[in-house]
């Protein structure tokens, strides 16, 4: 027993750091309401900030801290509760959109002020040691870690559980109405929780940073290990989100002593995303969202026109002749299939390694429309799209041959292996929805990350895997023009059938799976079977869009689809709409928009334009298309012509008020001159 000490010694230290990350996020989510996807980049932020006061600008500790703490924290918690208040009730949809584009505004505002170069962060306690024991020494660091995340637990527990401010956050999360008629100051309680979460996630930041590394992802990353002790002690338990993080850190300790290499060092980096899918499971009966009682009706169920709403259903047909056969056409897939003609000649018009770009954004556009129908109009938040991409692009590299002879038979296959995985992804949300389920795709993307894509025989580990251009029937794609129209054609084909669906039988069944589960019970809807069914064909599809992927990449590594990328398709489907086709369209767009050679200088400030739009948009489940929609009708506003009404003589004059009416009609301006 003696040789697991040191490890469950130093298990219990990396544990209090999760721990300080958990009880930031379970801090924000009981005083706030808002499950805090961002909470790492908000640490992650802070830290950066530290490093510029103390180690660039040569701050002592003693003047840079009190500058982060009640200066730089303060300020960033007022912004976030003034961009969360109006979005109080609202969907958790929302909500983690929202959260999703704060976290990309974080990650890409810091290497635009603090540049990109590596560095370091120095601990603010001594890294000598002290004898434990005759054969192990603990870092005063450690120790001082430790102490800090017991002490700030005790601190946070008493003061939500013992005090006015606890009693008040409590009433404004449950129930805003009936906290306003007793006196409580809504906006008040939530300034002061977010000011109290961010100053806590500076804490986080410059305890963490100096053992992880001061690296964007990194310190995201970390927090991220922290949502499984969180949703352990159900998202309201300080004291159980603790001792979860010291049981996780002594778990992932003891599996580093036979982690060398190999399946057992992957399990030990994942064990916080198992342990998470995990608890959502089992747990999934008695978590419950807060203020749920209080939320509005998603704002994503107030769809306009176009294709995603019931606006498609609407639309004005005409009857089409062709050959003999009568086609029956709405305005929305007219205008489709004439710009899906136009697209067919884009090679004509960019014949060089351009269109190698274009054919990327209708790839991307594929697994994007499988976003639009997973939660745009079935309602199933997922995280983890890009996961299913990940499966079809290393299929496509183990089985299409060396020369891309039996790609059709590699994308079979990806599609029946993404089928039940599909499923496993689909399972949480037969007792799981909203923030819990988008939790638990989450969870599964990670795992996959570091289970599945990290193996040497799955992907090729670092150097990756190549991936032939297709050949089918014969017929060679290695040209640029040919895989371009092949993946168009593909893309127009599963678009058609997508919008059949949505004005069929089926698409009306998964809106109102997503707007009232239990009035689809109620009217016979298995929701059981449609979920899974919706989860494991948008699977399909997206690997589908994977095998194209991997073709025009050529070479694919397990960083091509970590977790990131899934955030990154769902913030591009949010801007350009989610409950449209088109959307998925301008997210292809946007994609391709990325791989052009713009300079640096410009790039960088890309992502935050990306994330900015998005956090505008999160309310508006048409993004882009309806921002354009409201614009055109204020345009046409102003430029449409007043109309005109008959005097005598058969004179027209415009109908318009004031003194140039009396002008217009030949009398003075107080109404006593006489007509010409």
């Amino acid at each position: 027993m003696s040789q697991y000490w040191p490890f469950i010694i130093i298990g219990l230290f990396t544990g209090s750091i999760y721990g300080l990350a958990a009880m930031g996020v379970v801090l924000t989510y009981k005083t706030v309401g808002v499950f805090n996807f961002a909470y790492g980049a908000i640490a992650m932020f802070c830290a950066f900030t530290y490093w510029q006061l103390h180690d660039s600008w040569g701050l002592t500790a003693w003047v840079a801290m009190p500058i982060l703490f009640l200066v730089v924290a303060p300020l960033l918690g007022v912004a976030l509760e003034a961009l969360y208040r109006p979005l109080a009730g609202l969907s958790a949809e929302v909500l983690i959109v929202v959260s999703v584009g704060v976290l990309a505004a974080l990650g890409a505002v810091v290497p635009i002020i603090y540049g990109k170069q590596d560095r370091t962060l120095q601990p603010i306690f001594p890294t000598s040691t002290f004898a434990l024991g005759s054969h192990f020494h603990v870092g005063y660091d450690q120790l001082g870690t430790l102490v800090i995340s017991l002490a700030v637990a005790a601190l946070l527990w008493a003061l939500l559980r013992h005090t006015r401010f606890g009693t008040s956050t409590r009433a404004a999360v449950d129930n805003p109405d009936l906290a306003d008629m007793v006196g409580v100051h809504g906006d008040n309680v939530r300034r002061s929780a977010w000011i109290l979460s961010v100053m806590f996630a500076a804490l986080v930041g410059i305890l963490i940073s100096p053992t992880q590394g001061l690296d964007v992802n990194q310190l995201v990353l970390v927090v991220i290990y922290a949502f499984a002790p969180a949703v352990f002690g159900r998202l309201v338990s300080l004291p159980l989100a603790y001792i979860g993080a010291l049981v996780l850190g002594v778990v992932v300790s003891l599996l580093s002593k036979y982690a060398n290499s190999g399946t057992v060092a992957n399990l030990e980096a994942a064990v916080p995303y198992l342990a998470l899918f995990a608890l959502l499971i089992i747990m999934g009966g008695r978590l419950k969202e807060a203020g749920a009682s209080s939320r509005r009706l998603s704002v994503s169920t107030r769809s306009g026109g176009g294709s995603g709403g019931a606006g498609a259903v609407r639309a004005r047909h005409w009857v089409v002749g062709v050959l003999g056969w009568r086609l029956r056409l709405d305005r929305s897939l007219a205008l489709g299939l004439v710009g899906f003609a136009l697209a067919l000649f884009i090679p004509l018009a960019v014949p060089g390694p351009r269109l190698i770009d274009i054919t990327f954004a209708v790839v991307y556009g594929l697994v994007a429309l499988t976003l639009v129908v997973l939660t745009g109009w079935a309602g199933q938040i997922s995280l983890a799209q890009f996961a299913f991409v990940g499966v079809g692009a290393f299929t496509a590299g183990h089985l299409s041959g060396s020369h891309g002879q039996h790609f059709l038979l590699a994308v079979l296959v990806a599609m029946l292996v993404a089928a039940p995985l599909g499923i496993l992804v689909g399972l949480p949300s037969l007792r799981l929805s909203g923030l819990y389920l988008a939790l638990a795709t989450l969870a599964f993307a990670l795992i996959m990350d570091n289970v599945v894509f990290n193996r040497g025989d799955v992907s090729g580990g670092l150097t990756g895997i190549t991936v032939p251009r297709p050949k089918i029937f014969g017929l060679s794609f290695t040209g640029r023009a040919s895989l371009y129209e092949l993946a168009l054609v593909v893309f127009g084909v599963v678009a058609v059938a997508a919008y059949a669906i949505r004005l069929g039988p089926i698409g009306r069944r998964l809106q109102i799976v997503r707007d009232s589960p239990l009035a689809a019970s109620t009217l016979g809807v298995n929701l059981t079977v449609t979920k899974l069914v919706v989860f494991a064909v948008c699977g399909m599809v997206a690997a589908l869009g994977g095998t194209f992927y991997g073709a025009l990449q050529q070479a694919v590594t397990p960083f091509d689809f970590m977790w990131s990328t899934s955030l990154t398709l769902l913030l591009l489907v949010v801007l350009g709409g989610r409950s449209l086709i088109s959307g998925a369209l301008i997210a292809g767009a946007v994609y391709g928009v990325e791989q052009l050679p713009i300079p640096a200088s410009v790039n960088q400030y890309f992502p935050l334009a990306i994330a900015l739009g998005v956090i505008a948009l999160a309310q508006e489940p048409e993004g882009t298309v309806a921002l354009a929609r409201r614009e055109a009708r204020r345009v046409m506003t102003v430029l449409r012509p007043l109309p005109r009404r008959s005097v005598g003589g058969g004179h027209q004059i415009p109908m318009t008020s004031g003194p140039d009416v009396a002008v217009a009609a030949g009398s003075s301006p107080m109404g006593s001159g006489h007509g010409h």
